[in-house]
């Protein structure tokens, strides 16, 4: 393997010149000047993409009361699953109807959880 000479060793000036000085200044500021520039491009950047804040909607989501059966879904539920929709999609939109679905997956899935546990 051929030895790789030690290039900063060889630059190195035992009495340096203002000359030699200033060219490691030179280099220096450059390096600064273009870390500067590449910041003002990146905050420029995000300005000019910076999203608007979204209009404050004085619309609050109607509350349809639910019907009167064992199942039913509490108000409060509404209000959250209102709340969910909104944040997801945006304001604007309606929950035409929330119903409970009772499938054979949920009783699957809780008949998985009851024999995952040892009996002792």
């Amino acid at each position: 393997m051929l030895p790789v000479p030690n290039l900063i060793a060889a630059r190195v000036v035992e009495n340096p010149t203002i000359w030699d000085s200033l060219t490691y200044m030179l280099g220096f500021f450059v390096v600064l000047f273009t870390l500067t520039m590449l910041w003002v491009i990146c905050a420029t950047i995000g300005k000019v993409l910076k999203r608007p804040a979204p209009e404050p909607t004085s619309a609050k989501p109607q509350v349809v009361s639910p019907p009167a059966s064992e199942d039913a879904i509490s108000p409060q539920t509404l209000v959250v699953i209102a709340a969910a929709v909104e944040a997801a999609v945006g304001s604007g939109r309606r929950i035409v109807s929330v119903r409970q679905q009772n499938t054979s997956w949920q009783a699957a899935g809780r008949n998985q959880i009851q024999n995952s546990h040892k009996i002792r």
